[in-house]
């Protein structure tokens, strides 16, 4: 089997698509499948504040690379490069439901899977967040909003991209695929399968240490959908209400750093914050193995939450935004708060910091739910997914 594999960004630039696109070509070597993989980002590294969408609008570069990856990847194709990829290829898989390499595949008549990480076909913007706040999540809701924002021309124009997405989706795709029961429930689409994202958990297990240095800690982008504001508001409130002691450790770098550590300094907690910015590899490992309770508090409605996954194989006690893919993933290994209300993540905090038995209960159930999303299940998962649909083609 010749799979070529799309992915709009891809390693070095950092974030959750590159990581399962990783794990997908990896695994589909390891079980000696044919991979390539096509992707429209560049082959060096993005700004820290980038986020995980970045996409390189700099001149193409069509060369492929072999290493250090073991299959090769092209870089920002020219179409007749586009063609003779999709001619090689058996099957086409989209890590995201994108428009990208769609004429050529689509004239070939080859058979393709779209995997659903994000909102592309239910709203314009594709995320259900603009300007910092949440938006709508439905077509029609999304083309009215954007039409307020930007101007019914614009709106009426992107609408129809929209549609055009969703008329493929539902039409065209030969399996659509749900990374978690969540995005099956937001984007309830024909001939759709639900296969967890493969995320590579295994080296967080070296940081499930006994005696970590902060009560509290928080791992990922530090943008407004990711709900920092409401993790450093509920963290001023729990030392409100306990006076001086606990301390919170912020993983990441973003766009909204500024603006966090203003608040920080507001709300007069900065000696009990600590940041260390961006974190990889080992470096990222030994971090994570200072906190103690993670906190994941996104605003954002999050398709799944590998964040959360990788945290679990660390052995970390979890507290979670309800609605979206986070709370799904915990499952009964964490506790879960209502998106953006800080005081309700406060008490679940104040209730972790008062129990360590019940912290250490719940840290044995994460270790015990990471291992059922160990990234081999989901790869094989995807192989059959990808035989069956060559097989009814």
């Amino acid at each position: 089997m010749k799979v070529l594999l799309y992915s709009h960004a891809f390693h070095p630039s950092v974030g959750g698509v590159e990581s399962v696109s990783m794990s997908l070509a990896e695994g589909f070597i390891a079980n000696g499948i044919e991979c390539k993989v096509v992707t429209h980002s560049r082959d060096d590294d993005v700004p820290t504040s980038a986020p995980t969408q970045w996409l390189s609008m700099s001149a193409p570069s069509s060369a492929p690379s072999m290493s250090p990856f073991g299959f090769e990847v092209i870089r920002q194709p020219r179409s007749a490069q586009v063609r003779e990829l999709v001619r090689w290829a058996d099957v086409v898989l989209f890590n995201g439901a994108s428009m990208r390499l769609q004429p050529s595949v689509l004239f070939s008549r080859k058979p393709f899977v779209w995997v659903h990480v994000g909102y592309q076909v239910a709203c314009i913007d594709g995320l259900g967040w603009v300007d910092n706040a949440p938006a709508p999540l439905t077509p029609m809701a999304s083309v009215r909003f954007h039409a307020k924002r930007s101007g019914w021309p614009w709106a009426l124009k992107q609408g129809l991209k929209l549609a055009v997405r969703r008329a493929v989706a539902t039409m065209a795709v030969d399996r659509n695929v749900a990374i978690t029961q969540w995005m099956a429930q937001a984007l309830p689409l024909p001939r759709q399968v639900q296969i967890y994202n493969p995320f590579p958990i295994a080296q967080f297990a070296a940081a499930d240490t006994a005696q970590p240095e902060f009560e509290f800690f928080y791992m990922g982008r530090l943008v407004q959908e990711k709900g920092v504001e409401v993790l450093v508001r509920a963290f001023a409130e729990v030392l409100r209400r306990r006076g001086r002691g606990p301390r919170l450790l912020m993983i990441g770098d973003g766009t909204a750093r500024p603006a966090i550590e203003a608040l920080v300094a507001e709300l007069g907690v900065a000696d009990a914050i600590a940041f260390v910015g961006r974190r990889t590899g080992t470096a990222l490992v030994e971090e994570v193995g200072r906190g103690g309770i993670g906190i994941i508090p996104s605003v954002w409605y999050e398709p799944m939450g590998g964040v959360a996954i990788e945290l679990m194989a660390a052995g970390k006690c979890l507290i979670v935004s309800a609605e979206g893919g986070l709370a799904e993933c915990v499952g009964d290994a964490g506790l879960n708060f209502p998106n953006g209300d800080h005081i309700a993540l406060a008490d679940r905090m104040q209730l972790l910091l008062a129990d360590p038995a019940r912290q250490a209960s719940l840290s044995a159930l994460a270790r015990q739910r990471a291992q059922t999303f160990m990234p081999e299940r989901f790869v094989a998962q995807y192989i059959g997914l990808l035989r069956d649909v060559i097989a009814r083609r």
